[in-house]
């Protein structure tokens, strides 16, 4: 059923991420420093590769890739037979769920065997890889007129999802899935209360609250749902869009952790008023349980990645299709903000057969093969040529403003607005466990952040050897 590839692919892809914070030893390595890529030979220096492009130049080479369980890397799988007829080089693959997957590749990884030429990456792990050395940086490959493609265009990628993936001068990896953080809000219940669609913060505190309880088309409702679990998706998603549009950030130019200051303490009132009336379970709920919980038609409000709009949308899994406003992220002191995640693409430094690769991530990311994979469910495309695609227009067409929404968010209100480190999974885990907390009504917020950011500057200080 399509709820369960849903599912899947959600659920899996924040399951990736927590490999990270369980990766406690490659974490270590990647903030000390040592150059791994020092040690490995073979392959060919890209900047040395001369000639005309042809996509046929490795015909012949076989490349080994790691997938995580996704549509994205459906949609891919799907293609190889038609890329090995486009240029003549075998793909083998393997594909398994995040947490085996995230172990398998760190392990080959940081051992610098190079099994496997490219992989799967999510935004993270841009800095976690590159600081060792472990991931190759592609502006070599980009550059050389052998190696890419004239139409290959990379100012068609949104600026924001590039940006992710960029880390000290250097771009790591290619991005092929996005998501932004939309104000989900339910246009039944809007109506017949006699309420606007919220546009501020003040605005969603004041309907969350009018709503929270009470019945609408025969279901009891909670005025609002998130994730609240204590890992630092919760922090990425819709709490950030509190915490961005009230100015604050999570460390200032001198180092320092201030998420406590005045804005924080104030994105966090507002978050904790709307999280006032959410399930009372709610500290247990990851992006699936708050999915499921508004796609049941139990809340009115809920903020998070915009494009579980294909979980809403959906009559067989769905009891709101046709029934939700998608709105940008409500506007706080600062304006709308939200952070942004993505799914990309990127090569092992130790690969023997790097331009091979580099070709498949080229094809693997090319305007052709990412408008083929939207109708498998990757979606939102990262290329902005794509998104008023008839493509893309055909498969969100009974999705409402959706595909106006995503896009706006993406071009105007979305970015990765937090410290890029090694360290920064366990840093957003110490940070979503204050949160949740606070959510739960626990203590103080100021002293609860304070003692948050004292245990973080620890964690962020300790990438810096």
């Amino acid at each position: 059923m399509r709820e369960e590839r849903m599912g899947l692919r959600r659920i899996r892809r924040r399951d990736f991420l927590k490999g990270v914070g369980a990766g406690a030893a490659a974490l270590g390595l990647a903030g000390c420093g040592v150059d791994f890529a020092q040690e490995r030979s073979g392959g060919q220096n890209p900047s040395k590769v001369k000639g005309e492009f042809s996509w046929t130049r490795e015909k012949g080479k076989t490349i080994n890739v790691l997938f995580a369980k996704h549509p994205m890397a459906d949609s891919f799988i799907k293609e190889l037979g038609n890329f090995e007829k486009k240029t003549g080089i075998k793909v083998q693959y393997d594909t398994l769920p995040e947490e085996e997957f995230f172990q398998k590749l760190r392990t080959d990884l940081s051992t610098g065997k190079g099994n496997y030429d490219a992989f799967m990456s999510g935004p993270p792990n841009n800095w976690e890889f590159a600081a060792p050395g472990w991931s190759e940086p592609l502006d070599a490959y980009i550059e050389n007129k052998a190696l890419t493609s004239a139409d290959y265009d990379l100012d068609d990628f949104y600026p924001a999802a590039l940006g992710v993936n960029r880390w000290r001068g250097k771009l790591w990896s290619i991005p092929a899935n996005e998501e932004g953080y939309s104000l989900f809000s339910r246009k039944d219940i809007l109506e017949e209360a006699g309420i606007e669609a919220p546009q501020t913060w003040d605005d969603l505190i004041s309907a969350v609250k009018e709503v929270d309880g009470k019945t609408f088309g025969g279901k009891k409702v909670d005025g609002f749902v998130a994730r609240g679990d204590k890992t630092f998706p919760t922090i990425q998603s819709g709490y950030s869009t509190a915490f961005l549009g009230y100015g604050a950030t999570d460390v200032d130019d001198n180092g320092k952790v201030v998420i406590n200051s005045p804005e924080g303490v104030k994105a966090t009132e507002k978050w904790a008023e709307v999280m006032g009336h959410a399930p009372d379970n709610v500290g247990t709920f990851t992006w699936y349980e708050a999915m499921n919980h508004f796609s049941a038609g139990n809340a009115a409000f809920f903020i998070d990645a915009d494009h579980m709009s294909e979980a809403f949308e959906d009559p067989e899994a769905s009891v709101v299709a046709g029934k939700v406003d998608y709105g940008l992220p409500p506007e706080g002191d600062a304006g709308r903000m939200g952070n942004i995640w993505l799914w990309s693409l990127a090569m092992s430094a130790s690969s023997k057969n790097n331009i091979a690769a580099w070709i498949f991530l080229q094809w693997a990311t090319t305007k052709e093969q990412l408008e083929k994979a939207i109708t498998e469910g990757n979606i939102n495309p990262t290329r902005r040529s794509l998104a008023n695609s008839e493509t893309m227009k055909g498969y969100t067409k009974d999705w409402g403003a959706y595909n106006e929404t995503w896009q706006t968010i993406l071009s105007d209100h979305a970015a990765w607005n937090y410290i890029k480190s090694p360290k920064y999974p366990a840093f957003g885990d110490r940070w979503a466990l204050a949160i949740q907390e606070i959510a739960l009504g626990g203590g103080s917020i100021k002293e609860t952040l304070d003692a948050a950011a004292t245990e973080m500057q620890d964690i962020y200080d300790s990438a810096k050897g």
